[in-house]
């Protein structure tokens, strides 16, 4: 089904106003870097009522006290160690999975998905034992595999529903919109550029033809601001002496943090997350998402006026796509 939105209707750091109820959000892998970061900006967040940190290392209560120094108006609880994990998301609105591995550069997605997979698996199957499915947003890589399988065993266990679990892609929309806006001399924030399928160098395909305001790009151009989009991880990584980005996908989760507690609150919002959804052949596909309180309403769909250029990249990351989503669901068949 084709939506149709003006890029001035998404919800924004800027146009993101507090909703009036408060919520209980848990961080699930808080002392990890990314963890640490998310937590930083959530502790002073006004919709956040209570923030629960959870994780296995030894590191994490040092973690909750240096949040607890910070001002804030929220409640705040840490957890350590998977025996106290259920207490953690007990009572949670919103659940997020940053803990794991870091993804860098010359490390195959495979590689990561081992080294991620029982942490996913474990909080997952805690979630599918709650009497009330939370929003889940995973944040650990790599994402194109994991959410299959996160969904997977919620369904397995018990309680899921399908409509508030995502894939948390902000970050791609964000460095779209950045680059877009430097390549025009623009506020980044007055520009928007679709970026849709995966969460992957190989599955990630922004859509420069649906870019608002429009643009006059050469296809050199474009093809160049494609591959950008594409390899920040390595070139961040890269920059950072072998360090993966942490600072700006922290940023990106925070924005998805805020538009899924405004939606928890009564308003209708807008996150660039990974679902369930199989219009193009795959059971999961990227993209601008419209939510309500209940979770997922419908995905903007881009099916007019995209380039041969788009037509082709996005051929080829479908075909990859879907080798990511069967690999994800072949570990449970597996074990």
């Amino acid at each position: 089904m084709l939506v149709t939105r003006k890029f001035s209707n998404i919800l924004t750091p800027r146009t993101i106003n507090s909703s009036v109820r408060s919520f209980q959000v848990c961080v699930m892998g808080g002392a990890s870097e990314i963890g640490q970061a998310v937590s930083l900006m959530l502790r002073t967040e006004p919709a956040v009522s209570r923030l629960v940190i959870h994780d296995t290392w030894e590191t994490a209560p040092g973690v909750v006290i240096e949040l607890s120094h910070i001002p804030a108006n929220s409640t705040l609880k840490g957890y350590v160690g998977e025996a106290t994990m259920k207490r953690a998301l007990d009572g949670s609105d919103l659940v997020l999975l940053v803990g794991g591995p870091l993804k860098t550069p010359g490390v195959s997605d495979k590689a990561c998905l081992d080294a991620n997979t029982e942490f996913v698996k474990t909080v997952s199957a805690e979630i599918g034992r709650l009497p009330k499915m939370p929003f889940v947003g995973v944040v650990a890589e790599p994402i194109n595999s994991l959410v299959p399988m996160a969904a997977e065993l919620m369904r397995n266990v018990g309680t899921f529903d399908g409509r508030k679990l995502f894939g948390v892609t902000t970050i791609d929309w964000i460095r779209a919109q950045t680059l877009f806006g430097t390549h025009h001399g623009m506020p980044p924030e007055d520009c928007f550029v679709p970026v849709i399928c995966g969460h992957s160098d190989k599955t990630t395909v922004p859509l420069v033809s649906q870019a608002r305001p429009g643009t006059n790009m050469t296809d050199t151009e474009i093809q160049k601001f494609v591959s950008q989009v594409r390899r920040y991880d390595e070139i961040v990584t890269l920059a950072k002496h072998g360090r993966s980005p942490s600072v700006s996908v922290a940023h990106g989760v925070h924005v998805f943090a805020r538009a899924a507690l405004a939606a928890l609150g009564g308003r209708d919002a807008h996150v660039h997350a990974y679902i369930e959804n199989n219009d193009l052949g795959t059971s999961y596909f990227s993209g601008l998402v419209q939510i309500d309180s209940n979770g997922v309403k419908e995905m903007t769909r881009y099916t007019d006026d995209i380039s041969e250029y788009e037509c082709q990249i996005l051929e080829e990351a479908l075909a990859q796509l879907r080798k990511d989503v069967a690999m994800g669901k072949k570990i449970l068949e597996v074990d």
